[in-house]
This record gives C-alpha cells, sequence and structure tokens, in this order.
C-alpha cells in the first residue's frame, strides 16, 4: 500500500514536470495575461452592471481594449525605436567620430603628459569603443527584427490568457484559495500582496515616463535642441521600452549639438543623458515600494532581476516574485515568533494553585 501510494506521487510529479518542461518557452505571455487580468479585474466587475444585455462581453471588450490601448502603442514604439537606430547607423558618421576623436586628443594631451596618457593610445580606446558599440547596436537591431514571429505568437497567447484570466479568473481564485497549503489568512495576504505588486509596477512604468520625459524635454530645451516638445514626447513613450528607455533621444541630441559646433552644449547634454538614464532606478523602485510596502532595494533587485530572467515582460514579473518571496520570509518570521512565544510560556500547574478559602462557620450557629 505504502508502495501504490508513492509511486503516485511520483507520477503525477512527472506527469505535472512534463507539462511544465513542455511549455516553458510561452509561460511568460501567459502569466502577463494574468497579471493583466488581475490588475483590471476591480475595473470588469464595476463596468458589468452596467453594460447590460452585453454584461457576457465584458472579458472580450476588456481583452481587445487592453490590445489596442497597450500593447499596438507600445509595439508601434518599439518598431518606430527600431527603425531610428536602423537609420542612425545606416547614416556615414566617419567625419564626427574623426573629429570627435581629434577634439579629446588635444584636450587631454595637455594633462595626458602628467598621467602619462598619449594621444595614440586614447584615439586607439575611442575607436575601439566605438567599434564595439556599433557592433552592439547592429546586433540589437537584428535581433529585434528576428524576433518578430516570436513577438506576434506572444500576443496572441497574451491576448487569449488575458480573456480566459478575465472570464474565469474567479473561478480560478477560488480554486487555487481552496488548494492552498497555507492558512486562510496568510493566502489572502498572498493574493492582496501580488495584486498591490502588480499596481505599483504599473504606476512605477507611468511615473518613469513622466519623469524621464520632463528632464529631456527641459534638457533639450535648455541646450537648445529644435523640437524639444516632440522629441520629450518621443523619450516619454520610449520609456516604456526596458532597455532602451530615453537613450535613442538623448545620446542623438548629444551627436547633434557637437556636429553643430555647441561643445558645452553637447558636454551638458552628455550628462543629463546620464541622469535622465539613471532616474530610472530611483523612481521605478520608490514608487514600487511605496505601493506596496516593499524595500527600495528589494523593488529594485526584483526589477534588475526580472529583467535579466524574463527580458522586458520581467518588470512586471521581477517585481512579482519579490513579493511573493518577501511574504515568504514575513509569514515565517511570524509563525516562529508565535511558536517561541508558546515555547517560552510557562505551562499551568493545576496541583499549584491554592484551595479555595472555606468559609469559617459563624460564632453563634442559628437554632432550628
Amino acid at each position: 500500500m505504502e508502495r501504490d501510494r508513492w509511486l503516485s506521487v511520483v507520477l503525477r510529479t512527472a506527469l505535472l514536470v512534463l507539462f511544465f518542461w513542455m511549455i516553458r518557452t510561452i509561460l511568460v505571455p501567459i502569466a502577463l495575461g494574468g497579471l493583466f487580468a488581475l490588475l483590471l479585474s476591480p475595473l470588469a466587475e464595476k463596468v458589468k452592471p452596467r453594460l447590460g444585455r452585453a454584461e457576457p462581453l465584458t472579458p472580450l471588450l476588456f481583452t481587445f481594449g487592453t490590445i489596442i490601448l497597450v500593447v499596438i502603442p507600445f509595439a508601434f514604439i518599439t518598431v518606430e525605436a527600431i527603425q531610428s537606430i536602423n537609420d542612425f547607423l545606416a547614416r556615414d558618421w566617419t567625419p564626427t567620430i574623426q573629429r570627435f576623436q581629434s577634439f579629446l586628443t588635444e584636450g587631454i594631451d595637455i594633462r595626458g603628459r602628467s598621467i602619462h596618457i598619449g594621444g595614440p593610445q586614447l584615439q586607439l580606446a575611442i575607436q575601439n569603443i566605438g567599434q564595439r558599440a556599433a557592433s552592439f547596436a547592429a546586433s540589437f537591431v537584428g535581433g529585434m527584427a528576428t524576433a518578430l514571429p516570436a513577438f506576434i505568437l506572444s500576443l496572441f497567447l497574451f491576448g487569449v490568457s488575458l480573456y480566459y484570466f478575465l472570464r474565469d479568473g474567479g473561478k480560478l481564485v477560488r480554486w487555487m484559495f481552496r488548494l492552498s497549503p497555507f492558512p486562510p489568512s496568510q493566502t489572502r495576504e498572498l493574493f492582496a500582496s501580488v495584486r498591490e505588486t502588480v499596481n505599483g509596477a504599473i504606476l512605477g512604468i507611468l511615473a518613469t515616463a513622466v519623469v524621464q520625459g520632463s528632464l529631456t524635454l527641459l534638457a533639450l530645451h535648455l541646450f537648445g535642441v529644435p523640437n524639444a516638445f516632440l522629441l520629450g514626447v518621443l523619450a516619454a513613450l520610449l520609456s516604456f521600452i526596458p532597455l532602451v528607455g530615453t537613450t535613442p533621444v538623448t545620446v542623438g541630441a548629444t551627436i547633434y549639438l557637437f556636429v553643430t559646433n555647441h561643445v558645452g552644449g553637447a558636454i551638458g547634454m552628455g550628462i543629463s543623458a546620464v541622469l535622465i538614464g539613471l532616474s530610472d532606478n530611483v523612481v521605478r523602485p520608490w514608487v514600487q515600494s511605496s505601493s506596496t510596502r516593499m524595500h527600495p532595494l528589494i523593488a529594485l533587485l526584483g526589477i534588475f532581476g526580472g529583467l535579466d530572467l524574463f527580458g522586458p515582460v520581467g518588470v512586471f514579473l521581477g517585481p512579482v516574485i519579490a513579493a511573493m518571496a518577501v511574504w515568504t520570509v514575513d509569514t515565517y518570521a511570524k509563525l516562529h515568533h508565535a511558536s517561541r512565544r508558546e515555547a517560552t510560556t510557562p505551562p499551568v500547574d493545576a496541583s499549584a494553585t491554592p484551595p479555595p478559602k472555606s468559609v469559617p462557620p459563624p460564632e453563634n450557629p442559628p437554632v432550628p
């Protein structure tokens, strides 16, 4: 009997592992659809009674609305960014690079004698950096172009999973609640933590776009770059794309200022580009932590770890995993503290309790 039980457990585990290993490459868009459904479900429940006879179509309407308002603009911005980078690389930048090299060489040779840095060495280093940057950008653009079929498949899986999670999400949550090995209070805390984390990720992305777009607009206007407003709006839209961000706008503006003989403005714009790029690492974790009561360092680790493991969608999935890890430690600490408190409380000894006091008889008992 014991052997049959262990055989059943092994077979069940093997089947589950085989299933998840089979769908491992498409789990990310499905998980992303589930997170968006978790975010949109409260709004869908409020809108559903107002649709009347179209109430059963609520999941379908929200799915198409999400794809039209979120996914398609994001894909359009990504394609435009790739096209801009491709056009940028297709230009002949040889005169600009030579001019930049001569400028740095002449400007650093004066101090180069004191620190033993010569002009030829510096020029060779600049050439190596330029070649590596060009090859990296070219490979990045080529990789994005070849990933288009996979993106279309991911978009389809995202839409399908979002629809079914919106339609049957309540049943799924109740099923997971029944199967949860944790107490009901801890399970509710886990679900609430995941929902808060998803909301914090969305707010972090929006806040980052506003901050980086505003800083880019201010820098472009300050250093006299033409079409500053349109470029600032483009920078805000590009900030939604992880690992790209405002770099095409800020770096392009720096090169433009340098080519047009505005050396001081180019240096200031280059410094602004670095600061604007680093603002993402400050604003996003801060908003994430303030929305979920998570420490900013944990939020930052979740964002970068998610980007490294899942790619761009790691902006959503990474903080969710970090929140679940924090919940795990927090619940364990509460249970450990409760068990230690029970262990240190002395037991009550029934034999040590004093007997009840007897009432002495009256001195003059009544006569019957």
